[in-house]
């Protein structure tokens, strides 16, 4: 019986020794505040930033990671979706353009995506989504069927620490290339693609700002090609800057002695596609012929899964 009383008072002062909080979220301190944030998902953060000024301020000052992005707009609808280890954690889908804006602004502040998708159809309002001091976080990022202006607002409006830009959709006009590529993202991006392209000026332009910003190796721009002629659009423009050249592969040199600039047309043989598909690499100035990698399915695929493969 005394053992039992003693053991109840060892329990008692231990339990009296550790700090004991109100129930209520109010009395919590800040920092304790900020743990239960960090592991809240995003619908819970939602409903908490709406419950006082101080509690946005929280919530707002919390990242939260996401495996995928997903926004789309068309025409009145918004919707967004986000998911983490293959689960979707959050949908919603809105007609009010006042929240989706907000929703929007939120996600840039606070959103870190590995892989970032945004399709738009018939933006209305694109300079209000895209006009606040918020930036996109996104190692990789998708515009799918996005009207042009919507899709240089957006890469405007990205951190310059993205490593890949796929942009699929509208047509890109002379004109809309030049000015994306005054971007800082697109200049020092490692991989970019375009998927398709009307016009026959885009390789040499791409290149062009390669060598006027002294790019690093590895940097690579894939593009399908509606038109025919590229090629020696590309051969006209660097007639002067050739170091070797075949039907399939020209390779020129920059204004640093340690790299060149290699393009590749992808083999009609080997894709079935009624365009042509080009790569365009910054390589080292010592990189052999030999060294190159002469089987181009693996690079065709990775511009368009959907590509048929003989």
């Amino acid at each position: 019986m005394s053992s039992d009383i003693n053991n109840s008072s060892k329990i008692t002062e231990k339990s009296t020794a550790e700090p004991i909080y109100d129930s209520n979220w109010c009395d919590m301190p800040d920092d304790i505040k900020l743990e239960c944030i960090g592991k809240m998902e995003l619908c819970e953060r939602l409903s908490l930033r709406c419950s006082a000024k101080a509690e946005r301020s929280l919530v707002d000052s919390q990242k939260i990671e996401f495996h995928e992005g997903v926004f789309l707009r068309e025409y009145e609808d918004s919707s967004f979706l986000f998911s983490r280890n293959d689960k979707v954690v959050f949908w919603k889908r809105t007609k009010e353009i006042n929240e989706a804006f907000e929703l929007m602004k939120y996600i840039k502040k606070v959103g870190v995506f590995e892989h970032l998708k945004i399709f738009s159809r018939g933006v209305a309002d694109c300079e209000r989504f895209l006009a606040d001091d918020g930036l996109f976080t996104a190692k990789k990022m998708n515009l799918v069927h996005c009207d042009i202006d919507s899709t240089i607002a957006v890469l405007r409006k990205m951190k310059n620490d993205v490593e890949s830009i796929e942009m699929n959709g509208d047509e890109i006009t002379s004109g809309k290339l030049a000015e994306i590529l005054t971007i800082s993202h697109i200049q020092n991006v490692p991989y970019w693609h375009i998927d398709c392209y009307e016009e026959t000026d885009s390789l040499h332009k791409v290149a062009q700002m390669w060598i006027d910003k002294n790019s690093k190796i590895d940097s690579t721009f894939q593009i399908s090609v509606n038109a025919n002629g590229s090629f020696a659009e590309f051969l006209e423009h660097f007639k002067d800057r050739v170091v070797s050249q075949s039907d399939r592969k020209v390779r020129i040199h920059t204004n640093n002695p340690d790299r060149h600039i290699l393009l590749e047309r992808g083999l009609d043989e080997v894709v079935k596609i009624d365009y042509e598909i080009y790569r365009l690499m910054v390589i080292s100035a010592e990189m052999k012929e030999s060294e190159y990698d002469d089987n181009c399915k693996e690079w065709i695929y990775k511009m368009n899964p959907e590509i048929r493969l003989l």
